[in-house]
């Protein structure tokens, strides 16, 4: 049997920063992002988190969510 690697789906939530002025936002909304998936922080406050920083939390979230649920994980036997 081959293995599987289940995704870290933290991965699937980090943003990158082009500009040294935003690298303290993109530290802090990756945090907030591994907070959340590790439930120490509420929806509410992750997706402040995020609107704070000027990404609409839907937009961020939408796209992961469809990655997530509609995956098909298949296993070589």
């Amino acid at each position: 049997m081959s293995g599987l690697l289940l995704p870290d789906y933290r991965d699937l939530l980090m943003v990158s920063s082009g500009d040294e002025r935003s690298i303290k936002g993109m530290v802090t909304i990756n945090q907030a992002s591994a907070d959340w998936l590790a439930s120490r922080i509420d929806t509410g406050t992750y997706f402040d988190v995020l609107d704070h920083f000027g990404i609409d939390p839907f937009s961020h979230l939408n796209p992961v969510e469809d990655l997530v649920f509609n995956q098909v994980i298949t296993l070589n036997l």
